[in-house]
């Protein structure tokens, strides 16, 4: 997306490439500091990077919507959970 490997943008925003790893692959969640410098990193709103962490929360308490960007996705844009 940025042309960055993975060792750069880690180094770009302060942490270790074994964290970013992490977080790429669905080990480790970043904290609201970190999402703020990959978003800014990625020229992105922070909303896009929460999104899927959001949609993962629903999708636990309410089953797999049907849509992505249906029913569901309306209600976490509105009220996050």
């Amino acid at each position: 997306m940025s042309g960055l490997s993975l060792r750069q943008a880690a180094k770009k925003i302060g942490i270790s490439p074994i964290r970013l790893s992490q977080w790429e692959r669905d080990i480790r969640k970043p904290g609201i500091d970190n999402l703020v410098k990959l978003a800014v990193l990625y020229y992105v709103m922070v909303d896009k990077l929460v999104f899927d962490l959001r949609k993962e929360s629903v999708t636990s308490i309410h089953g797999t919507p049907g849509k992505l960007y249906g029913e569901y996705y309306q209600k976490i844009k509105e009220k996050p959970p």
